[in-house]
């Protein structure tokens, strides 16, 4: 804590966030706390926590590694800290030059090449983030978990979407291995797969495929909140 204190450059939550992970790390800088328990500590919204973490992420306070079945782990770095820098236009710098270029014909075809990587900070070329092979995904929560839940019929432009929305959340998500261990979590949870009681002799609970990509409920998961 006594590293982080002192930092600048970020929002209040976000500063909140951070010292919340300080104070919950080990002499390593590693902690555990859940989403959730962050954000009763801080009286934050877990979305606000959840922007704040991924931003600590981004200026290298903070390294993520996710367990399957049990809470993220966090690593403080305060010392690999680098603020963003804001950059202003000299005041006298002259406006550049306009220089006319002639006007292709109408008839000239237009050719437009599109980078398969983005361009880092240093010029390097970064390879783009794998596409989400969603169909795979909807086979896998099929193969694994039908008939005990709801088989998925129809891959509908929603279901596209949130999927998407899942994989490009992290790079350990990016892997069809990580779904399947994601999936034989789900199967390995009396309560998911509807082999617990209901209460007060109700029908058991039985998470369906759209239950399980939803947000919240996905990282409840990631987080073991449902393992056996």
């Amino acid at each position: 804590m006594s590293a982080c204190w002192p930092l600048q450059g970020m929002s209040g939550p976000q500063k909140a966030v951070l010292i919340s992970l300080a104070d919950n790390a080990n002499d390593e800088g590693v902690c555990w706390p859940s989403v959730a328990r962050i954000a009763q500590r801080t009286c934050l919204g877990e979305r606000t926590v959840q922007a704040a973490i991924k931003w600590l992420t981004q200026v290298g306070l903070l390294a993520i590694r996710e367990r399957m079945g049990r809470s993220t782990m966090y690593t403080l770095t305060p010392a690999a800290y680098a603020p963003p820098q804001e950059v202003h236009p000299a005041a006298a710098a002259p406006p550049p030059p306009q220089q006319p270029h002639p006007t292709p014909a109408a008839a000239a075809p237009r050719t437009v090449i599109e980078p398969s990587s983005e361009p880092s900070q240093d010029g390097n070329r970064v390879p783009r983030s794998p596409s989400c092979p969603v169909q795979d995904i909807v086979d896998l929560f099929n193969k694994l978990l039908s008939p005990a839940l709801p088989q998925v019929v129809l891959v509908s432009e929603d279901r596209k979407k949130r999927i998407r929305a899942r994989w490009n959340e992290s790079q350990v998500h990016q892997s069809l291995d990580f779904w399947t261990e994601y999936f034989a979590t789900v199967a390995q949870s009396e309560f998911l797969m509807g082999r617990s009681a209901g209460k007060n002799g109700s029908t058991p609970f039985r998470a369906s495929f759209d239950w399980l990509i939803a947000p919240s409920n996905f990282v409840k998961v990631v987080e073991g909140n449902y393992s056996a």
